[in-house]
């Protein structure tokens, strides 16, 4: 791939962290609380192959984050790190291994959300963490074919996107 250009990789950042924000909104009232099927995780993935990616996930979460209904510090910050904990996990072990980099994926922000509504909504930790965990699993893991043939369909386009840029 060669070193990536500034022009090119910021705003493919921002094009992700758009689209995350915004898919995540839009399906409202399934993105949020203790039993959320945040479809935007799908694109998760992508990290593994492309790490500069990993910024767009936590500027994305925390966008997305704004209309939350818990908006506040834990939406705000916390699980902004959470997601650069995670996506930074899912690079460096999705590379040799992708499913397991998007399993810790899951597995990190699913705990994370699970704490964070356990201390907000006074939940118990362990009901909130089974079905977050299946509906990362589910969105993360199953990502991982998903992306990779995006990936694959857009490469002609985004090498002369980034031999311009």
């Amino acid at each position: 791939m060669g070193r990536l250009k500034p022009g090119p990789t910021i705003a493919e950042v921002g094009v992700v962290a758009a689209l995350y924000a915004a898919l995540t909104i839009v399906l409202q009232p399934v993105s949020y609380g203790p039993v959320q099927f945040r479809l935007a995780e799908v694109l998760k993935p992508l990290v593994i192959w492309e790490p500069h990616l990993i910024a767009a996930f936590v500027l994305g979460n925390f966008l997305s984050n704004l209309s939350s209904p818990y908006a506040g510090p834990w939406e705000l910050l916390f699980m902004p790190f959470a997601n650069l904990v995670g996506a930074w996990l899912c690079y460096a072990v999705g590379r040799r291994w992708p499913y397991a980099g998007a399993a810790l994926y899951a597995l990190v922000i699913a705990t994370a959300v699970s704490l964070m509504l356990s201390i907000v909504l006074n939940l118990p930790f362990v009901a909130l963490f089974p079905p977050l965990l299946a509906s990362e699993v589910i969105l993360i893991v199953g990502g991982v074919p998903l992306m990779r043939a995006v990936l694959r369909s857009a490469e002609r386009a985004r090498r002369r996107w980034r031999e311009a840029g």
